[in-house]
């Protein structure tokens, strides 16, 4: 799991969470978007990359979630295969859930904050044993 927030405080609330409801899950939190997205693109180019997901929060002063989409979509075609990308927002804007769910490469979009209930919701097939 990785996690793109500015939050620090949501971050942890995510990697606790997501770690509790599937122990001995490993979580990467970065809350500077620019540093996320580089530890992504280098991760799937350098051909280490693995199926993950990411939690990308809207809402970043210095480059936004779209931003980052963006990115990624102008990356290698193995990143999107392997990456499963879910908005994570505290954003009530119904312009940002429509344009988040008309992106290929969002596969939902959640309002803050992630929850156990959620998770399973989301990921029934993973084990409770990680």
């Amino acid at each position: 799991f990785i996690v793109i927030d500015d939050d620090k405080i949501n971050n942890i609330i995510c990697q606790k969470m997501v770690q509790f409801t599937f122990p001995g899950s490993v979580v990467e939190t970065f809350t500077d978007p620019e540093m996320g997205l580089a530890h992504i693109l280098s991760m799937y180019t350098a051909g280490e990359g693995h199926n993950a997901v990411l939690f990308l929060d809207i809402n970043m002063p210095s480059f936004s979630g779209w931003e980052v989409l963006e990115k990624l979509t102008e990356s290698a075609t193995l990143i999107k295969d392997h990456l499963r990308i879910f908005m994570l927002s505290s954003s009530v804007d119904p312009d940002d859930k429509e344009k988040a769910c008309s992106n290929p490469l969002v596969t939902d979009y959640i309002t803050k904050s992630l929850s156990n209930v959620k998770l399973r919701e989301l990921f029934p097939d993973l084990s409770a044993d990680g």
